[in-house]
């Protein structure tokens, strides 16, 4: 049974800065709570209690400050060993180390999602955008009770994180008129919130399938009319599968995307829909085979004027059948599907097209064990460098990316990898390029020039001025998790 999280945390009276369970995107089974994770969430809320017993502040109100989330990343030290970068003076002053991170660091998040207006979502949400007449176009539109729709997207992505750009994404799942979010809806998130901050904020991608009967069409369309900043592909969409290493349904298609010049291609790989793998799938090919990534390989050598960022890094799942307790990985440290990514791409080095972005995975395996977090980034850094990693969230679905930021910020490669394995450690600098530099590189975005836009423009005015009014974030989780 799947419960929303933040439902369970109503519920239980249980609130943590950071989910203390694996919270499902509806992309994966979400895995019963571990033991270890049982035991950082006690030893978190006894924390809470006494941290906020000696500010004089509720166990609630102390979670919710910047000394809240320090004393998450303490008792995951406590845990699983000092894999975190946090002292306790963060949890008991948290007001002298509310600027402890670097506020100037560029992230950009390239993957990010919200609903469109006509869906029905089950959550309610916060419309502080209309009163604090940050943009007009989007003040228009009528309070829902929705989380997941637009205005909320606004507060949790670029009011109550560190994030300062983001690409607006979507899926091509089911028919065109039961996406989520269609092209044009994204390109008119992108659009208003530019044009309201007077700065560049955000990208959109396009919708690409070469399985509808328009595809040529559309895809010249989305170019041409909307403006795309890239495109995103969903190989498994159950409704119609296809593979990018297809001669004869994928490759026609990316030839005409290389022709309108929009060459970033961003491809949902791993976290295969549960219990919905295509019935057309060829008898002899593995389940979950529109979503293994090893088709990147063959499309990313024969169009090697096209970048393939691979999301989710490929990884297959987060073993959601293992009893409370288990790791979720095998001994030798494989990674369903991303080793095997690492793999391929370490064996050509001409591959220097094809990038992974680590949204979804990060965020699960990160508040699962460090030992899985240490194998993902190790894994990856050692394969694609420090340079072709990009940053992604998946959020909204998750709520915030504010804890998943501080948990980057925060992770070390536990040593014991890195002497094993040989993996690098993950330094300052190659943070830095992951949480933004290299996406920027990637989407001809001039940093300097955007970085000198933001501070005075009207998204950083609106920001400052929900600060003022004693906005903050809620750390609320809106996807899915064990009941």
């Amino acid at each position: 049974m799947w419960i929303r999280k933040s439902h369970k945390d109503r519920l239980s009276g249980t609130h943590t800065p950071l989910p203390t369970q694996v919270v499902s995107n509806e992309e994966f089974q979400p895995m019963p709570q571990t033991m270890d994770q049982r035991q950082v969430e006690e030893c978190l809320l006894s924390m809470a209690d006494e941290y906020g017993r000696r500010l004089g502040l509720s166990r609630r109100d102390f979670l919710l400050t910047s000394g809240g989330m320090a004393a998450a990343f303490l008792a995951m030290n406590k845990v699983f060993g000092n894999n975190y970068r946090v002292s306790e003076a963060e949890a008991l002053d948290p007001a002298a180390f509310s600027e402890n991170w670097p506020k100037d660091q560029f992230i950009i998040d390239i993957q990010t999602h919200h609903v469109k207006d006509s869906i029905d979502g089950p959550l309610a949400f916060r419309t502080m955008t209309g009163k604090l007449g940050l943009n007009p176009v989007l003040a228009e539109f009528a309070p829902t009770k929705q989380d997941l729709h637009r205005a909320n997207y606004l507060k949790e992505i670029f009011f109550d994180s560190d994030t300062v750009m983001a690409m607006i994404s979507g899926a091509t799942i089911g028919p065109k008129e039961h996406y989520a979010l269609p092209a044009e809806d994204m390109v008119g998130t992108r659009n208003a919130l530019n044009q309201s901050a007077g700065s560049q904020r955000m990208l959109s991608h396009g919708l690409g399938d070469p399985t509808q009967p328009d595809a040529m069409d559309d895809a010249e369309y989305q170019v041409k009319e909307l403006g795309i900043d890239g495109w995103k592909f969903y190989t498994g969409n159950p409704t119609g599968p296809w593979r990018l290493d297809d001669e004869k349904i994928a490759y026609p298609y990316l030839e005409k995307i290389e022709s309108l010049g929009v060459r970033n291609i961003s491809i949902h790989k791993g976290l295969p829909l549960p219990g919905r793998d295509p019935k057309s799938k060829p008898k002899d090919k593995p389940k979950g085979w529109y979503w293994m990534p090893d088709d990147v390989i063959h499309a990313a050598k024969d169009f090697p004027n096209l970048n393939f960022i691979v999301y989710h890094s490929g990884m297959k799942h987060m073993v959601s059948s293992l009893p409370p307790g288990k790791s979720g990985m095998e001994d030798n440290g494989y990674l369903p599907w991303t080793t095997d990514l690492v793999e391929a791409v370490k064996a050509d080095p001409s591959l220097t097209n094809i990038y992974a972005e680590l949204g979804t995975v990060f965020a699960f395996s990160v508040v699962t064990h460090p030992d899985i977090t240490g194998h993902l980034i190790g894994q990856l850094l050692d394969g694609f460098g420090p340079e072709r990693i990009l940053w992604g969230t998946d959020c909204i679905w998750w709520g915030s990316p504010q804890w998943i930021i501080e948990a980057f910020r925060r992770f070390q490669i536990p040593e014991h990898l890195q002497e094993q394995y040989g993996f690098p450690a993950l330094t300052d600098t190659a943070r830095e390029k992951i949480f933004g530099l290299n996406s920027a590189k990637v989407y001809g975005i001039d940093v300097d020039r955007v970085r000198k836009a933001f501070p005075g423009d009207q998204l950083t005015a609106a920001k400052l001025a929900y600060r003022e009014s004693g906005g903050q974030r809620t750390d609320s989780a809106f996807g899915w998790v064990a009941a």
